[in-house]
């Protein structure tokens, strides 16, 4: 460890700018990692933070809550199998409006029954209530203008709601959510529709469900989220990057390394000559591989964090630790892995040769 600092010391600005490519390419790859956290909570943040363990949906609906349709009788049925432990949800896009003549914004109603599980907390305000033609919408919605104990519009019905609180992470198919009562989704389902009879899109369960009930397929939390529409192909498409990204950023490290002791080599030698075992010179290599590549990664991690506090509301950015350790992990093992390149090529010095001047 002593040989390694005096080192990285005396060639410091080779070192640094090593340090300096590792923190910008360990930036990018945390800024992905948090990327793809924010863009998966965009998807389906408002049916993760449920209080709900599963879903039961019609059996021809293929783990979609918004095409699911139970009928009066396989709600019944699933009311009474599961009693309190069972709450109805509707879901639907819509718009609202702060008045008529202003712009659209888009909202996906969560009809729920405000007595139940499924009520969200509010981060501002009040939680839903009973009260007729109330509204809890997504934080999201404070950047537009909207406050609590404003009013504003459906655009379809011309329903008017009261904003009674702000919810937080409540998104659903990158559309902020506004919950409502069941009663009040009727209502503006009526206005839009004189058709319309009630149903409900879907059962939300709490714990684990039984044997299921004709007509219906029970789906766990996870299930519905992996089938929600985009899902899975961004998250996907985005963490092979981010992945891709770690691997390169340690390779990175370890070419460098390689080059920096290709042109060491009579150094090396010279070492070897004079009794320095290869256990040394292999701790060495190794000790400036970690300090390098694990500075440079909280390094990074502390921009990375410095700038998601910076960031607006509306970027779909989200930093989880776990995820974020692992990654940083990730990369010093690789980093490590990457450098045993040039631990094999130190190993191989024949320090006769150099001592020789039979230097190639």
């Amino acid at each position: 460890m002593k040989l390694a600092w005096k080192e990285l010391k005396y060639n410091w600005k080779k070192y640094l700018l090593v340090e300096i490519i590792v923190v910008l390419m360990m930036f990018m790859v945390l800024f992905l990692s948090g990327l793809v956290r924010g863009l998966g909570s965009a998807v389906s943040s408002g049916v993760e933070n449920m209080s709900a363990d599963s879903f039961i949906l019609s059996d021809d609906a293929e783990k979609l809550l918004t095409v699911s349709n139970l009928t009066s009788d396989e709600y019944e049925a699933v009311k009474k199998e599961y009693g309190s432990s069972a709450a109805p949800i509707d879901i639907q896009r819509m718009y609202l409006q702060k008045d008529k003549d202003s712009d659209k914004l888009d909202v996906t109603y969560f009809a729920i029954d405000p007595q139940s599980f499924l009520n969200p907390e509010v981060v501002e305000g009040q939680k839903l209530g009973d009260e007729e033609n109330s509204i809890v919408l997504d934080d999201d919605f404070k950047s537009k203008g909207i406050a609590v104990g404003d009013t504003v519009l459906d655009s379809a019905s011309g329903i008017s709601l009261q904003v009674v609180g702000f919810a937080k992470d409540a998104m659903y198919g990158h559309v902020s959510v506004g919950y409502i009562s069941t009663d009040t989704y009727a209502s503006i389902m009526k206005e839009v529709n004189p058709m319309y009879q009630e149903s409900v899109h879907a059962a939300a369960i709490q714990g684990s469900t039984g044997s299921g009930i004709s007509g219906t397929q029970s789906y766990t939390r996870a299930e519905i989220i992996q089938a929600i529409p985009g899902y899975q192909a961004e998250q996907m498409t985005i963490t092979m990057v981010e992945w891709l990204l770690v691997v390169i950023t340690a390779l990175i490290i370890g070419i460098f390394f390689f080059v920096i002791n290709l042109q060491k080599e009579k150094e090396f030698g010279v070492l070897k000559a004079i009794g320095t075992g290869m256990g040394s010179l292999m701790g060495m290599i190794l000790c400036q591989v970690i300090l390098i590549a694990v500075c440079g990664a909280v390094i990074a991690a502390a921009l990375v964090a410095v700038m998601s506090a910076a960031l607006p509301a509306t970027m779909p950015f989200s930093l989880d630790a776990g995820q974020v350790a692992l990654v940083l992990c990730a990369f010093v093992l690789i980093s490590i892995l990457g450098s045993l390149a040039t631990v094999i090529r130190v190993a191989g010095i024949d320090p006769a040769k150099i001592i020789g001047g039979d230097f190639q």
